[in-house]
């Protein structure tokens, strides 16, 4: 019975939280027909063919990117945190604990049985990012790196806080001109506490709440002259993830790990002002992102002494998303709401209380969209 209002009690908070986020208004693109001779700060016209045939070429970089850095670098921050609750939990009967997105290991004794009730912790992932779409065309990098520490209140229930950096570094070659990139450029700071409860021996339950404070730099080309039009502006993203992980121990020295969670990001992007080459300014307006998915992971490992490899199938499904907005008559990419998420790592025991691992994984089946990814980290306990 206490189980079960633990679980509730999590799962309250986090769809109450998620609910909150999830009022928005999502703001017109800004486009921009920059050249003085289209009027300083014009927006969008039709009266130039350039301006509605050359896809998202006038369309500033902080637009099309925006739901792929939430959905890597934000999704990415709430997992390297969730990660570290079941490993600092450690349930499960097997000789490690798999838990999500790899890299968190546990010595498979339960939290009692550990010496020492606190644990300090790294964590850190490297994304490639690429869209093939002609109106959002990008390739680029997402980096993450998240410390924290974390104290068993009790047997069954850890406290923690997180704090984490992140660097975004993406070529936009839909608003390039002449063989040269566009470019969006970020980097920001992340706190986030969190929670986890354990249900029993192999099952656990978390959420984790986050706020990241941001910098984004931009830069574009205008599509009739080839100016360089460049840009900043702040921005403010939160989040909230919650979920639920299971240990089966299969015959032998297999081992079947599962994961449910959802997960809901909102970013406000200040409006700023871009100024071109030939000093002319374009006005761009605020921007807020919203990005909600649904994700199952599956992870079946084999222990072998202080080693368990493993292999990853996941799924994500995005039950709400703000699409790139792209020109007047031109088709949006179907960016599709599903996407699948296949790979494998390694789990280390490194010795009685450190953890250790690495897991890399690709995101497909989604239209015009590739994603891989390389995760680690290292957990203490004492």
């Amino acid at each position: 019975m206490k189980n079960i209002i633990k679980l509730s009690a999590v799962c309250a908070v986090g769809l109450a939280m998620i609910s909150g986020f999830s009022s928005q208004a999502n703001a017109a693109g800004p486009y921009s027909c920059t050249d003085a001779t289209y009027g300083t700060g014009s927006t969008y016209s039709d009266s130039y063919a350039s301006c509605s045939t050359n896809n998202t070429a006038n369309q500033a970089s902080t637009v099309a990117t925006a739901t792929t850095v939430l959905r890597t670098a934000a999704t990415q921050s709430a997992k390297l945190v969730s990660n570290r609750i079941s490993s600092a939990l450690s349930g499960g009967a097997a000789s490690f604990n798999v838990a999500d997105n790899g890299f968190s290991a546990s010595t498979g004794l339960s939290a009692g049985d550990i010496d020492g009730k606190a644990g300090v912790w790294v964590s850190g992932s490297w994304a490639d990012v690429e869209s093939e779409a002609t109106s959002s065309k990008f390739d680029g990098n997402v980096y993450s790196g998240m410390v924290g520490a974390d104290y068993q209140v009790d047997r069954n229930v850890v406290l923690g806080i997180s704090v984490g950096y992140e660097n975004v570094d993406i070529d936009t070659q839909y608003n390039g001109f002449g063989g040269q990139d566009g470019n969006l450029e970020g980097n920001g700071y992340t706190i986030a506490p969190y929670i986890g409860v354990k249900l029993s021996d192999a099952v656990t339950a978390d959420l984790t709440v986050g706020y990241s404070e941001l910098e984004y730099d931009t830069l574009r080309f205008d599509p009739n002259t080839g100016n360089r039009i460049k840009g900043s502006t702040d921005a403010d993203r939160y989040f909230v993830s919650a979920g639920i992980s299971g240990v089966h121990e299969l015959e032998g020295n297999w081992v079947l790990q599962g994961r449910g969670s959802v997960f809901y990001a909102s970013e406000d992007k200040d409006a700023y002002t871009e100024t071109e080459s030939n000093a002319a300014t374009v006005a761009v307006a605020a921007e807020e992102t919203d990005l909600g998915q649904l994700l199952l992971d599956a992870r079946l490992g084999y222990n072998y002494q202080q080693v368990q490899p493993y292999a990853l199938v996941g799924i994500e499904y995005d039950f709400s998303k703000d699409d790139a907005v792209v020109a007047a008559g031109q088709t949006q990419s179907l960016d599709e709401e599903f996407g699948a998420k296949f790979g494998g790592g390694i789990n280390l025991m490194l010795g009685p209380n450190v953890t250790g691992g690495v897991e890399a994984y690709t995101v497909e089946f989604r239209d015009d969209y590739n994603e891989y990814a390389v995760t680690g980290g290292l957990r203490v306990q004492f």
